[in-house]
């Protein structure tokens, strides 16, 4: 039975922790085109809340070093995995709590990417996980302890006007992958492009 469900998520059995129904395939393309974007920006790069280190994949080819940093042993350990599988040395994985400052202050990073926890199954379902840390207080700390440079990945129903008023001047970049609206990324110090809105379309 769990295998016949597993199988109607269409989930990537090539993937560790897919089968608990995240859509992978979607941050694949997008992490793709973000490596492509951040090429050249630093030598580290860093993401919180990695989850199981589908956008650390692509990334770790644009830089000399990434790290995960995520609350969840499991999660870590399926993120080494997929790192591994890859045949990807240049990683460290930290076990913590991102809102922690001693867990920020551990991390040496020239460009940080925070993925805002939400729950997006293969059935398509959206529901924003419960106890996030404060935007706005996380990316303050972040911006303290370890760059200015951050990205910022927010689900489809978070309005640029909403991250305006939270974080100040940022690029808004509406992530669209075959013409549906799949989530947005929020550049912020010199990452910025173009300060506003913009738009992306990403095809298979």
């Amino acid at each position: 039975m769990r295998d016949d469900i597993i199988q109607s998520r269409k989930y990537n059995p090539q993937i560790a922790g897919d089968e608990l129904s995240l859509k992978i395939s979607s941050y694949s393309k997008t992490a793709r085109y973000l490596a492509g974007r951040l090429q050249g920006k630093g030598a580290t790069v860093c993401e919180l809340c990695c989850g199981v280190g589908v956008s650390l994949v692509e990334l770790a080819v644009s830089f000399d070093k990434v790290i995960g940093v995520d609350n969840s042993q499991l999660v870590i350990d399926d993120c080494r995995a997929n790192l591994e599988h890859a045949q990807i040395t240049n990683y460290e994985l930290i076990l913590g709590n991102v809102s922690a400052k001693n867990v920020l202050q551990k991390i040496y990073a020239d460009v940080v990417l925070y993925d805002i926890p939400y729950w997006s199954n293969h059935s398509g379902k959206v529901n924003p996980a419960k106890q996030n840390p404060n935007l706005g207080k996380l990316i303050s700390n972040i911006r303290e302890l370890i760059t200015e440079d951050i990205v910022v990945y927010a689900p489809a129903h978070i309005t640029y006007e909403t991250i305006r008023n939270e974080l100040g001047q940022c690029e808004y970049l509406e992530v669209w992958l075959n013409s549906k609206h799949d989530r947005n990324f929020i550049f912020l110090g010199s990452l910025i492009q173009t300060i506003g809105e913009t738009k992306i379309e990403l095809n298979d």
